[in-house]
């Protein structure tokens, strides 16, 4: 019998599932490859200048004043100043004094306190110090944004014992931590109770920025103003200011690395406004 001839068996395709493309195997458009590129491109650059480049070409600048300490003294004002901290380490004050003689540093503003209980280390020995070799003196708080105002107010009424002709109390605040009208409100407890114990309005410290941004209420322009603004000719601020912090970055001689210098704005009537009378 001849051999029967079976049918072709018919292959049935089976349409495949569409799944999602992995991100391994996803192409990037050329044109948003490149945007990205320039895009970081852009931010490393500008990250660099401000970082970098923009305080070495300050630096380096012509003065319009004299060129001390390391830096560009801005001309035009009565004095200047430096801060200081445990930050510093030991300072040898003997040699502060000596440094100032040609250049006078006639103020010097430390750090005694911040929040409710720390104390700075180094306060009681600079204090002295300072005053023992004519300086006039001045003492800030580090305000903290999450303590309690008024503990942090008895925490620097019960470490500070200012003396006539030093500056009155200085606060330094730096960090918002909460909303402007959290940190304004529990801001003014604390400068209420310095200014009910000492009998003077203290001097807050801020740099334009932070002042524009949570310090704009019309209540602080009753105080003294010490604005931190470093690279600049002028501070950028449109509010009055009575001390201006324009550089971190001065070597002192008696002082282990760089510090900060301020220089004071106003007459010496002025400046003598801002002292304890009693």
């Amino acid at each position: 019998m001849p051999a029967v001839k079976g049918k072709k068996k018919r292959r049935v395709s089976v349409p495949k599932k569409k799944g999602r493309k992995s991100f391994s195997s996803y192409v990037m458009p050329d044109w948003l490859h490149w945007t990205v590129t320039f895009a970081l491109l852009a931010l490393i650059s500008v990250g660099a200048y401000f970082l970098f480049l923009r305080p070495y070409l300050y630096r380096m600048r012509p003065c319009s004043g004299t060129r001390e300490y390391g830096v560009c003294l801005p001309s035009g004002f009565l004095c200047y100043g430096i801060d200081v901290s445990h930050h510093q380490g030991k300072i040898d004050w003997d040699m502060v004094a000596r440094s100032s003689e040609e250049n006078p540093i006639r103020f010097v503003i430390m750090k005694a306190t911040e929040g409710s209980s720390f104390t700075d280390p180094d306060y009681a020995d600079n204090i002295r110090n300072a005053r023992s070799k004519g300086f006039v003196c001045g003492v800030y708080h580090f305000y903290s944004p999450v303590a309690s105002p008024q503990k942090q107010a008895q925490n620097y009424i019960n470490t500070v014992k200012l003396q006539k002709g030093d500056f009155v109390p200085v606060v330094d605040v730096e960090h918002s931590g909460r909303s402007s009208d959290e940190l304004q409100r529990e801001l003014l407890v604390f400068l209420k109770a310095l200014e009910s114990h000492y009998g003077v309005k203290p001097i807050i410290y801020a740099s334009s920025k932070f002042r524009k941004r949570h310090l704009s209420n019309a209540v602080f322009d009753e105080y003294p103003f010490w604005v931190a603004h470093y690279y600049v000719v002028r501070p950028g601020t449109d509010k009055k200011w009575v001390m201006w912090q324009f550089t971190d970055h001065a070597s002192v001689s008696g002082i282990e690395g760089y510090t900060d210098f301020n220089v004071f704005r106003g007459s010496e009537a002025e400046f003598n406004k801002l002292r304890i009378e009693k």
